[in-house]
Formats: structure tokens, sequence, C-alpha cells
């Protein structure tokens, strides 16, 4: 009953019911009651089918506005029969069209946005007020390893349990500040978390960002150490050839004997020296590319061959049997030989080092799958297994009671010279069972095509 035909039915009757009484108290002429009575049931009836229209219309509209709060963005209106309603009709498509546009393009944006988010290595989280996470990306996820559980809807206490970042995330809305804080966590993976308020982001209040600087942790750390065993390794020589020029100086230049044997020490501490500075030089334009190997065709059967007669005599000595076996087809490569046969010396030469007397050396070669290997075993002491990743670095001794020698940067720079190559070189080890050493280089094409 309180329908806007209902509403306009009551207003015309009640305007024709006054126009009628007004008419007869002033005529008192029933033709004129009539002739009002018709105008009124025709105007009546006039005024129901447009109530009706307009009524049906709005319906219409409410229907469609309802569908459009529901997500339907794509709803129009029929501008046919709309009547005197087109023009409105017309103008709530154009509306709707326009904000379906608007929808639409925000959408996308989003879905730009979050794919760049997602896209990110580092560990985005946004963080509520109550510190509860609403959004991770992906990196995030996969920060947290904590399988199907998921990281949003928990807090973030739950994922990090660092209190240095808890504290800051509930300082920071008071602060509005951005603050950075370095985390260690297990396996020594370290990440570097910043905190940020977020203004104007709703229910996202915070955002903090992991960054992974584990790797430029391990960089620094070996800087440092590269520092600290350049200082050791040059402090020993040097201080053995100041104590030889001070003992001469006492006197000892006055006795041959004893000088001869003075400048003898000296001569080999400098040697040792010389020895290191080429290393460091080689190593360092090794891994800087500023050294280039010559390219030459060469049978890596000939440069084990030519090991094994150079390194024999350097394995009687030390009582070792070097034992070397050369297996099946031309194994021909493409590099330079002088640094390939260095690299293979080097390998050999350890193994002798850290083998006792009595123990074997077997230094082997063959081409497989495409590639050269070539393997070189000892029955020596063998090396931890927590020393195992680090023994190509740069300096690293596994064990320092055990070094004959050595400036530690034999193997950092046979590393580089067999990836020089195109090649590749790994150790397995168990402690009091020996060493294997194996260096891949892939076959030249010729020796392919043969």
């Amino acid at each position: 009953m309180g329908s806007l035909r209902f509403r306009l039915l009551i207003a015309f009757t009640a305007f024709a019911g006054a126009s009628v009484l007004a008419l007869v108290v002033a005529t008192a002429s029933l033709a004129a009651v009539i002739a009002v009575g018709a105008i009124v049931a025709v105007g009546g009836a006039v005024l129901w089918l447009a109530a009706d229209h307009v009524e049906r219309s709005v319906r219409v509209i409410r229907g469609a506005a309802r569908e459009m709060a529901r997500g339907e963005f794509g709803t129009r209106l029929p501008a046919e029969g709309a009547g005197e309603l087109a023009g409105a009709f017309q103008d709530f498509n154009e509306m709707a069209r326009s904000f379906e546009d608007r929808v639409e393009a925000a959408s996308q944006e989003r879905s730009r946005l979050m794919a760049a988010i997602n896209s990110s290595v580092d560990a985005v989280v946004a963080l509520g007020e109550d510190g509860v996470v609403r959004f991770a990306n992906v990196a995030a996820e996969t920060l947290v390893g904590k399988g199907e559980d998921g990281l949003v809807g928990r807090p973030l206490a739950w994922a990090v349990a660092d209190r240095d970042v808890i504290e800051a995330v509930r300082r920071a809305p008071e602060e509005g500040a951005v603050s950075r804080h370095l985390i260690e966590r297990p396996n020594r993976q370290f990440l570097e978390a910043y905190v940020a308020p977020i203004t104007g982001g709703g229910e996202w209040t915070l955002l903090v960002v992991f960054h992974d600087v584990t790797e430029s942790k391990r960089l620094d750390d070996v800087r440092r150490d590269f520092v600290a065993n350049v200082s050791h390794e040059l402090r020993t020589p040097l201080s053995a050839v100041k104590s030889v020029i001070e003992t001469l100086q006492g006197g000892a230049i006055e006795e041959p004997d004893v000088a001869r044997d003075f400048l003898a020490r000296a001569e080999t501490e400098v040697e040792r020296l010389v020895l290191l500075l080429e290393e460091l030089l080689t190593l360092s334009r090794l891994e800087s590319g500023d050294l280039h190997f010559t390219e030459h065709p060469l049978d890596m059967r000939d440069v084990v061959h030519s090991v094994g007669q150079r390194m024999a005599p350097y394995a009687k000595r030390a009582g070792v049997e070097l034992r070397v076996d050369i297996i099946g087809r031309p194994q021909e490569v493409s590099g330079d030989p002088s640094a390939l046969e260095r690299a293979v010396v080097n390998l050999v030469d350890n193994a002798i080092k850290f083998t006792p007397e009595g123990g074997s050396v077997d230094l082997s070669s063959r081409a497989e799958d495409g590639s050269v290997m070539i393997v070189v075993a000892d029955t020596g002491a063998g090396i931890d297994p927590l020393d195992l990743p680090r023994v190509f670095e740069r300096f690293f001794k596994a064990d320092r009671a055990r070094q004959r020698g050595g400036t530690g940067l034999g193997l950092a720079i046979v590393k580089h010279t067999v990836e020089a190559h195109g090649g590749s070189i790994g150790v397995d080890s168990q402690l009091g069972a020996g060493s294997v050493f194996r260096l891949r280089l892939p076959l030249a094409a010729v020796a392919d095509a043969g």
C-alpha cells in the first residue's frame, strides 16, 4: 500500500473529490458533476498506467543495482520500451560500463602488482594492527617452510621467532619509521628484515621484507679469512728471513759454513714468498677473468702419462706407490696443455703429501659420456665431512697439523682452471679411508667425431 502508484492515486482522488465538491456547491448542476466525474475516471486510469510503468522501471533499476552490488558488473538495463525513462536507463548503462572498466583496470593492476611481488626473491609480508599476517608472497611461504599450514592468518612470531623483529613490529606504528634487523636462522642462513609502517593500506598496517644476505655474509667471511690467511702466510717467511738477517748481522756472517746455512734458509723462505705471490696473482687473474688460456687440441692421455713420469720420483721418496692407468680410446680436449698439466700435478702432489709411507696413489683417465674423466685416489687420512664443501676455497687447509708446506691456494687454482676449460671438479672422502678427486673435461669435437 505504500507504493508510488497508490500514493499518486490517493493524491489524485483527493484532488478530484475536492474539485467535484466545489463544482456541486458552485453550480448545483448534475451534468457538471457527471462531466467532472468522467474526467476524474479517465485521469485516474491514465495515472494508474503511468504509475505502474514507473514502478516497474524502478524495480528493474533496483534489481540491476543489486546485481552490480553482488559483483555482476556486466549488468545492463534494456533501453527498449523504457519510454520517458529511456534516458535514465542509458545513463545507468553508461555508469555501469564506466564502473566495469574501472574495476577491470583495477583488477589488472592488482594482478600485475601481485605477479611482481610474487616474483620477488625477497619475502614480503603484510601485517594487520593485531600483528597477524594478512598477505604473504610466494618467497615468504617458501622461507617459512611450514608445509601446507600457510602463513596468512597467523601471527608473524609463528614464522619468525626473532625477538628484535617482533619488538620492531610492536613499536613501528608508534615510531613511524623503517627499521632494519639482521637475523641468523638455522644452517647459518642470514636475513635482513626491514619493518615499515603502511600509510593508507586499509587492513594492512605494516610491511615486513626479508632479504637473504647469506651469500653476502659468506663473501664477507671469505674476505676476512683471506686477509687473515695472507697475513699469516706472509708473516712466517718474512719472520724467518728477518731472523736470518739478524743472526748474520750478529756475527754469523763471519763464519762461512754457518752463513751459507742461514743464507740457504733465507733463500727457501724467499722462494716460498715468490710462490705465494705468483699463486695469488694467478688466482686473482683467474677469478677476474683476466687470465686467458690458449686453446690447443691435446690428448689427455699424454698429459696424464707426463704427470705420472714427473711425479714418480716424488712418490718414491715419500714411500708411496704411484699407479697410472690410462684407459681406452683417445681423450682429446681443447685447452691449455701447461695449465691442465699443472692442475693434474697439483692433485697428485696433494695426494702424495697426505698419504703416509706405504700407502698408494692411483691416477687414471678415461673417456665417458662425452667427457674425459681424470681420477686421483689416495689411501691417505681423508678429509672431515664438515671440511669437504670448503676444500676448494682460497687458503683453506682442512687440518693444519697435517700440512707439509704449501700455500693453501693450489686447489682453488685447480678449480678455476678446470672451470675455465668448461669442466668441473669434485671430491669424495672419508676420514681414515683416503680421498678421491674427479676432474671432468668436455671432449673436443674432433674426439666426438672419431
